[in-house]
């Protein structure tokens, strides 16, 4: 019996670790159907006007990506799907086997006992004995003889339920691969849909570069300001913290002098570039660095729709973008929330960015920008996903909000640093 319960688990083991991947495919799958599902309802919100083309064609564009992945996703779980049919169909080869084996055993030793009954009957094999120590022993022969049908009845019970379950097993299996195939084939014409709604999307631009570098030409001048502005705070920024910085280290200078002119202190300002930090800001610097990576994200939901840097636009040629930051596309009514606990630097209003929070955390800056409105004030402390405002909602019905990240004056693409998703 032992010997069938480690050949049942060797043979099971394989098909457990299929079903678990499987099960994680499914779950990342239904993940990214969620995200898709988050992208069109945006979509469906964006306004009619032509204007708006560029951001349709953007989540257009993210749609289609993830809608890649789903496709990619299910071939994952139909390949695991078929070979999960294929072990379990072994599974239950090696188990009939194995229940057969058992069933013919239990034939012979009934068929054994019965030929035994109609020869002698079991009083009569006991009280035949030479001795009364033969006796004894035949009585436990016949006892062992008993357990050991009793035995077999048993086992030929649990490899019969075994076989049930495995046949049971099988047919949801199948009936999953079915599904996932349906499914493949729904996404796959969905793809088609959203390529071609694309189509008619760019083909409608055509002929409107000229309008839409101008567009863009405007947008990018309102960010040139809101960068101009940040970069003038931050500015400040460092002086007031190098002049901060010169004080405290000749306070501190002068005390150790007076106590031991031959002493130096430990608590003098250590720089980074060009930026002077005291002790404390220097623990919330490093602990910032720290947690490159896994800072939260600035929204509680939504997908970045431009990244850092300066790149080619995906369809329109000759449309060259430009960002410091990225570009999050969320809900209208979200909030914008810090990524990591600061203090509010400066609050900005800049026409075409609306209103923006500066966040210093040390010798790093976050930067929250397009926003309607404003829950901080300035020299006000920070916490972890501490609300800061609400994210602007344009005339286009198109919620945009902006996040930058500053290490002193040098742009950092903020990507690198927030949690993924």
């Amino acid at each position: 019996m032992f010997r069938f319960a480690v050949i049942g688990f060797l043979v099971l083991l394989p098909l457990a670790v299929h079903s678990q991947s499987r099960r994680e495919l499914e779950k990342k799958r239904k993940k990214v159907q969620e995200e898709i599902q988050y992208t069109r309802g945006i979509l469906q919100k964006t306004s009619a006007r032509k204007s708006a083309a560029l951001h349709k064609i953007g989540a257009l564009n993210r749609i289609i990506e993830k809608q890649g992945e789903v496709i990619k996703d299910l071939k994952s779980e139909l390949n695991e799907a078929n070979q999960e049919i294929d072990e379990q169909t072994l599974t239950l080869d090696q188990l009939k086997a194995s229940y057969n084996a058992e069933r013919f055993k239990l034939r012979k030793t009934i068929l054994n006992a019965y030929k035994s009954r109609k020869s002698v009957s079991k009083t009569a094999f006991v009280f035949a004995s030479a001795s009364f120590r033969q006796a004894v022993r035949r009585m436990q022969y016949l006892k062992r003889l008993s357990d050991y049908r009793k035995q077999q009845i048993g086992l030929l019970e649990i490899k019969a339920a075994d076989v049930k379950n495995g046949l049971e097993e099988l047919e949801g299996i199948r009936q999953e691969k079915t599904a996932i195939l349906v499914a493949e084939k729904k996404e796959q014409k969905q793809l088609e849909t959203d390529r071609n709604q694309k189509t008619q999307l760019v083909k409608s631009l055509a002929g409107k570069e000229t309008e839409l570098r101008k567009k863009i030409k405007q947008h990018e001048k309102s960010v040139a300001r809101l960068n101009s502005a940040i970069s003038a705070m931050i500015a400040k920024e460092i002086a007031a913290a190098k002049k901060r910085a010169r004080e405290q280290s000749t306070r501190d200078n002068t005390s150790t002098a007076a106590a031991s002119p031959k002493t130096t202190t430990g608590r003098t300002a250590r720089t980074s570039g060009a930026i002077m930090l005291t002790p404390e800001a220097r623990v919330i610097s490093d602990n910032f660095a720290s947690g490159k990576g896994g800072l939260p994200w600035p929204v509680e939901r939504g997908y970045i729709s431009q990244y850092f840097g300066v790149h080619a636009h995906p369809d329109l040629a000759g449309i060259t973008l430009v960002n410091n930051g990225v570009d999050i596309t969320t809900s209208e009514g979200s909030t914008a929330r810090a990524v990591f606990k600061g203090t509010v630097s400066a609050i900005l209003e800049i026409p075409g960015q609306e209103k923006a929070v500066l966040l210093n955390h040390g010798e790093y800056y976050t930067v929250y920008s397009r926003l309607s409105q404003v829950y901080v004030s300035r020299g006000q402390q920070i916490e972890v996903k501490q609300a800061l405002g609400k994210v602007w909602t344009d005339d286009e019905s198109k919620t945009i909000f902006q996040f930058q990240l500053w290490q002193g004056q040098a742009k950092l693409n903020p990507a690198d640093w927030l949690t993924s998703r």
